[in-house]
């Protein structure tokens, strides 16, 4: 989860994502400095226009997704006779701030850093939680870039620097043999992309390094390694027509097609209880269909039972300081 938000903000310092996020910075506080403005604010857009993320660069994002959400109810905000007979558009700030809305360049900045920014911060969403999310990583920050590639329509002059900035952490931190082997052995991604990971050697190589290092017994791992070709080529149980059908069920839709849910609370409720569901058929299509493989059945299980993120453990300890 740090390491992701690290791409975030890595990502909120290019110069024209900084730049815009400074101008939406300039008509929130502009519209949240003095109480009739803010009444009158709510009363157009109907809710609070600034949100709060987990961390700094995902309340950034959040931020700017809203103002993109309410983009007509703002222009009619400083349209408004309202407002302007209130005085406020007249200082500085106010002018600044009515110039900053009028802009199409700036919305098309706000659009832009949110298709840089919302893949990434819906990982981000998934992974801070004491929920068992290894076999998930890998794929999800696959499925982060294509999404940022597929807004952008494939253009790559137009996210070159991001993916930049993703493949630099993620080649840091993120491509561990963990990481590696919880991908590897979740069969959702597994059986979709096999060919591609049987010929990328780091997979295979991030298995047997798993291996050697959770299993001491030299037989137990050679037993493991045998059992690793069945898994490879769906043979005994894992060859049933009912273990091939329900691997496809184990993810929930990719991303879930990166859907915004209006309300924060919402959106990381939901997230939570299908990311528990996801990991809860991940090891029960395990526990069903892993019985010709028990010694590689009982190594999945203890990587693909491992979190992601140390957060819920830092709150806790913030909670002790304080007590």
């Amino acid at each position: 989860a740090h390491t992701m938000d690290l791409m975030l903000e890595d990502i909120g310092k290019l110069p024209r994502v900084a730049a815009t996020i400074t101008k939406a910075k300039c008509v929130t506080v502009f519209l949240y400095a003095h109480t009739r403005v803010l009444n009158l604010t709510r009363k157009f857009l109907s809710r609070d226009l600034v949100r709060c993320g987990v961390t700094r660069f995902a309340t950034a994002y959040l931020n700017l997704k809203s103002l993109l959400e309410n983009k007509k109810e703002l222009q009619r905000l400083f349209r408004d006779d309202e407002l302007n007979e209130l005085g406020y558009l007249k200082s500085a700030k106010g002018k600044k701030a009515n110039m900053i809305v009028k802009s199409e360049t700036f919305w098309k900045g706000v659009e832009t850093a949110v298709n840089f920014f919302e893949p990434l911060a819906v990982v981000l969403r998934r992974m801070d939680s004491d929920v068992p999310a290894m076999g998930f990583l890998y794929g999800y920050l696959v499925q982060a870039k294509i999404e940022i590639s597929r807004r952008f329509n494939h253009d790559s002059t137009k996210f070159q620097e991001v993916f930049h900035i993703i493949d630099k952490r993620w080649e840091s931190k993120l491509k561990t043999p963990l990481h590696r082997a919880g991908y590897y052995l979740n069969p959702f991604y597994y059986y979709q992309n096999k060919l591609a990971m049987e010929e990328n050697e780091t997979f295979r190589d991030a298995v047997v390094t798993c291996i050697t290092k959770l299993v001491p017994e030299e037989e137990t791992q050679d037993k493991i390694i045998e059992e690793l070709q069945l898994f490879q080529d769906a043979e005994g149980s894992f060859g049933k027509e009912i273990a091939k059908r329900q691997w496809k069920n184990i993810n929930f839709d990719p991303g879930m097609k990166f859907i915004n849910l209006f309300s924060l609370a919402k959106w990381w409720l939901n997230t939570y209880i299908v990311l528990c569901l996801s990991l809860f058929s991940l090891a029960k299509w395990w526990l069903n269909y892993g019985s010709s493989a028990p010694n590689l059945r009982k190594l999945a299980a203890r990587i693909l039972s491992l979190t992601c993120s140390s957060s819920a453990c830092e709150r806790c300890w913030s909670s002790f300081e304080q007590v």
